[in-house]
């Protein structure tokens, strides 16, 4: 099955086919082979992507090894928040199998986010999922850091006990108490 417009991807079903094709025209197409890049971090890239066909995973590289953060299949999008904030994204994304994918420029997906409804609910659904997501990790986080439950017992969070005293915890951590100070 060949894929060549929008009208294949969710977010663009109810969009009208002159509406579409409009849109068609000005997205970049890409046919990516499985294990090929498709996206990187040091690309200076403010474009979004639409999966239409296929499977990504979204990657931030490191000096050590690449952190995984997820993997995209069709019908989802990435590169948006690149585009709302006017940045150069700062994750890659490495085709897990062939992929069809629609990059649209910054400049014309924030124009369409504000004028086509589904895909606005679909920007800002996706945001709400990753918000919570890293909410819960970041609890999470400073459980384990903060207030470590007793083995077998991970699913109560607590919150952690007290402010931050910083000459108890600077003596705490056997740094030169006298050269810290506060900066606020």
């Amino acid at each position: 099955m060949v894929v060549d417009s929008l009208s294949a991807h969710a977010c663009f079903k109810t969009l009208d086919p002159e509406s579409c094709r409009d849109l068609d025209r000005q997205c970049t197409w890409l046919k990516t082979p499985a294990g090929a890049w498709v996206a990187g971090q040091a690309d200076n890239d403010r474009d979004v992507y639409f999966v239409l066909t296929g499977r990504l995973r979204v990657a931030l590289h490191g000096a050590w090894h690449d952190r995984v953060f997820s993997e995209i299949a069709a019908g989802f999008f990435f590169g948006e928040l690149a585009a709302l904030e006017g940045v150069p994204a700062s994750l890659s994304a490495l085709a897990i199998d062939d992929s069809t994918l629609a990059k649209m420029p910054h400049t014309v997906f924030v124009a369409t986010l504000f004028n086509h409804r589904p895909l606005g609910e679909a920007v800002v659904a996706a945001l709400v999922v990753r918000n919570r997501a890293m909410t819960r990790r970041v609890a999470e986080a400073a459980q384990i850091c903060s207030n470590p439950l007793p083995s077998g017992d991970r699913t109560t969070w607590r919150p952690v006990q007290g402010g931050f005293d910083t000459a108890a915890d600077v003596r705490h951590i056997n740094a030169n108490h006298r050269r810290a100070r506060r900066w606020s």
